[in-house]
């Protein structure tokens, strides 16, 4: 979501066009909640590891709590909590960016900077119109905010606003390096018939002077384009490449695994249960595996999906549909939950979950939304065609 990868600039600070999604949002909290208890832990359980506080960032805190209305000082905070949720699907620092721009954050008019971060935050939670609604404000303020116009490539794609998307990637071909244009560019292109020309440009963008957060940003763009073309073993190469570059790299591990087979899939994701999106893979990963962990990584992710009940937490739904169909294997429930999941977003994964859950659900006429969005934009993908009449 991103210092990294998915953020360069402010560190590209989009979650990307695919984006790094962490489960967080679940339906029918009622029914979860009563099927599945609240976790109480042991008094010695170890509940979470945290890294050491940097000691820059605790003096600059310290700094800012004594003179709070220092708005630069945290918006420097809050967009360092921002690449870390990125590079580590952590929404606890989404959280804490917020309540770092606590103080500007309601305001009508908040400082372009704030604007572009709330937006960013937005974005990050789904609420899609609130994140559009401040980026164009921002960019009618900032035209040449090369952020602030991937921001809105990225909000416009997930809510198949194409011509607006493309507008926010042509202003960039005035304002970022080649490699930066073509990556907004690629999964525009992709979508709307020109899959292999999108690939072909792309790549050649990239080469060993291409900075490694950029290079690696770039090679996960890569690498989805490969997974529309069928091409799972180029993209698998792609995405070890990004973790070369950045083994903490959530997204990319998360879109390895799901072009492995289930069991390196598991390995792949062993230890980083405590990242919601990676352990609602693994899950997935053990049980078509039939491993000797599939019933305590399913019965965890329930806990999760309750937890995140409990909380009123719906923000992300394509996960849920993930396991409700392949572990619980409840294709009508899934169907369910990737119909509003749709409602909210139209990603190619959207629509690949979407078209298979209505397959496997006996539902084929729930395909409809996603049949005439293929056929409007000339969508091509490999694996959505499996589930398309």
């Amino acid at each position: 979501m991103l210092r990294g990868r998915k953020q360069q600039v402010f560190a590209l600070g989009v979650v990307g066009l695919a984006g790094a999604l962490t489960v967080a949002a679940f339906a029918a909290p009622g029914r979860a909640a009563r099927e599945t208890p609240t976790y109480t832990p042991e008094p010695e359980a170890v509940i979470a590891r945290v890294p050491e506080r940097d000691p820059d960032e605790v003096a600059q805190r310290r700094a800012l709590a004594a003179a709070p209305e220092r708005v630069e000082l945290a918006v420097e905070l809050a967009r360092e909590d921002i690449a870390r949720y990125r590079r580590l699907s952590d929404p606890r620092y989404l959280g804490r960016a917020q309540a770092t721009l606590a103080r500007w954050w309601k305001l009508p008019d908040p400082q372009p900077d704030v604007l572009l971060l709330r937006a960013t935050i937005e974005q990050s939670l789904h609420q899609f119109a609130a994140a559009r609604t401040d980026l164009d404000r921002l960019i009618g303020e900032r035209p040449e905010d090369v952020q602030a116009q991937l921001t809105r490539a990225v909000v416009a794609t997930v809510t198949a606003d194409y011509a607006a998307a493309r507008a926010s990637c042509r202003a960039l071909e005035r304002l970022a390096v080649p490699v930066i244009v073509a990556a907004c560019k690629a999964p525009l292109d992709a979508l709307t018939g020109d899959l292999d020309g999108a690939y072909r440009r792309l790549a050649a963008t990239i080469d060993r002077r291409t900075p490694a957060s950029l290079r690696a940003w770039a090679l996960t763009t890569l690498a989805e384009l490969a997974i529309q073309r069928g091409d799972d073993g180029i993209a698998a190469q792609h995405l070890r490449d990004v973790l070369a570059i950045d083994p903490e790299d959530a997204y990319a591990r998360a879109a390895l695994a799901d072009v492995s087979e289930p069991r390196v899939a598991s390995e792949l994701l062993a230890g980083y249960e405590m990242i919601d999106n990676l352990l609602v893979r693994r899950a997935i990963a053990e049980h078509r595996a039939q491993g000797p962990e599939a019933a305590k990584l399913a019965r965890a992710m329930h806990e999760r999906i309750a937890a995140a009940a409990e909380r009123g937490d719906r923000v992300h739904q394509r996960e849920e549909a993930m396991f409700v169909l392949a572990v619980d294997e409840d294709p009508p429930r899934a169907l369910a939950i990737a119909e509003r999941n749709w409602n909210d977003q139209k990603e190619l994964a959207d629509a690949r979950l979407l078209a298979e859950a209505a397959t496997r659900a006996h539902e084929p006429a729930a395909a409809a939304p996603v049949i005439a969005w293929a056929h409007a934009n000339g969508v091509h993908d490999a694996r959505l065609q499996r589930w398309l009449p």
